[in-house]
């Protein structure tokens, strides 16, 4: 009976994901939405580095009525209208001036527009006040950095506990934030993880880094049994425009993402202090990467002391030379979830569970791969060294002796570079 209860179970389940792709593929989406940099770059060739690149995210509507805007109070709030079977626009922009249906003459019979709803940003980047204040409510995160004693699946940022690195005995742990920076707690820097003020219904998806949602410790946590979850990093777009429309009668919205150091790297947490007192300097030193298992390496040669060049470079060295990383985006009607939960347990985030989770698709799923180098391999110049960024590297105590690796910079001439595989 117990055999029948599950194979039923395990069959239900079946028809309801099948059921879920048929419903995600049945019409073709009102809003072609495509990820267009960098070009000619995939799985087989073109690497990026770790910061410092763009991707583009252009949402195209065929013969689209066209853009409707609210401006007041330095505030504008605009639309490109899809469709409007009553020709009269019901919707509401949420503007704080001017709520309610976009054209107060109608007979508010319902919204039954197709639209794509936006703001004109031209520089929305880590520390650069946003054009105007942050719009969310209250149980929306914020995009900017959170504090620390903030449990981190509940944060808009992740956070680890490492030791303080000017206190090697580990006696003062400090919660070290990870990934891009954000811009600090200030609400008006609206830039950060969740969904993005300028382009609310848009859905921004990565299994990396610090996108993952885990916990101090760095491991991952489940929501439910079996569901991982992830951050949405549609709040990092830099900019959005509009085009009114191309020879071919379509219209766009554009995004652009500038690609901060930390966005679309695996974490990485190393713990060299696995001796005994005095050095804590022992033969090994343990590694995990993205909330993976715990990895032990020996030394080639065991260090004496910390911040030797030669220990941070055997330590990089254990990395690959870089990472494939996928990208998938989505546009859906209304608000963007700030978090997206892998309900279909399949090890993947897809258009699939934002259906499952309530969402409706705007548009088809959009996917980039991109090939990110990893950190930069370090050299010594002059007897100097360069320590890895606390972006993607932390110190962590992994073996319970209250110590984890920590770095300190050389005499600040040092220099490293980087080079592409070979």
């Amino acid at each position: 009976m117990f055999k029948t209860v599950r194979t039923a179970t395990a069959l239900v389940f079946a028809l309801t994901m099948m059921l879920v792709s048929s419903l995600a593929l049945a019409t073709d989406p009102p809003v072609k939405l495509s990820i267009r940099e960098p070009i000619k770059h995939n799985k087989n060739g073109g690497f990026v580095g770790g910061r410092d690149w763009n991707l583009e995210f252009r949402m195209s509507a065929q013969n689209a009525l066209g853009f409707v805007e609210l401006q007041g109070n330095a505030e504008r709030h605009e639309a490109l209208v899809i469709s409007d079977p009553d020709n009269c626009l019901e919707f509401d922009l949420g503007h704080p001036v001017y709520p309610g249906p976009f054209d107060p003459t109608c007979a508010n019979s319902g919204a039954d527009e197709v639209f794509i709803a936006f703001r004109s940003d031209p520089n929305d980047r880590s520390g650069v006040d946003d054009i105007d204040q942050c719009d969310f409510v209250d149980e929306e995160p914020l995009l900017k950095d959170d504090p620390s004693s903030i449990a981190p699946q509940n944060s808009n940022k992740a956070y680890l506990l490492a030791p303080d690195q000017f206190q090697p005995d580990g006696s003062a742990p400090i919660a070290r934030p990870m990934g891009p920076l954000t811009g600090g707690e200030t609400i008006g820097d609206c830039y950060g993880y969740g969904r993005d003020e300028d382009i609310p219904g848009l859905v921004v998806m990565a299994d990396v880094g610090a996108a993952r949602v885990f916990d101090q410790n760095f491991d991952i946590i489940e929501v439910q049994p079996g569901v991982r979850r992830i951050r949405n990093l549609a709040g990092f777009m830099s900019t959005v425009t509009r085009e009114v429309q191309d020879r071919f009668d379509r219209s766009h919205v554009v995004a652009h993402m500038q690609i901060e150091r930390g966005m679309l790297e695996p974490l990485v947490v190393f713990d060299t202090r696995t001796g005994a007192p005095p050095t804590y300097i022992g033969a090994t030193f343990i590694r995990r990467i993205d909330s993976g298992p715990e990895e032990t390496f020996t030394w080639d040669t065991i260090p004496p002391f910390d911040f030797t060049a030669a220990e941070i470079e055997e330590l990089v060295g254990t990395l690959d030379d870089s990472t494939t990383v996928k990208v998938r985006a989505v546009l859906v009607e209304g608000q963007a979830p700030a978090y997206i939960d892998d309900l279909d347990q399949n090890g993947k985030f897809t258009i699939n569970d934002l259906i499952l989770m309530g969402y409706t698709p705007l548009s088809n799923q959009a996917r980039k791969t991109v090939n990110v180098l990893q950190q930069e391999k370090f050299e010594d110049f002059g007897g100097t060294q360069e320590c890895p960024s606390l972006r993607v590297i932390a110190g962590v105590d992994l073996d319970g002796n209250n110590i984890g690796y920590f770095c300190q910079d050389g005499d600040g001439s040092s220099r490293s570079f980087k080079q592409l595989p070979e």
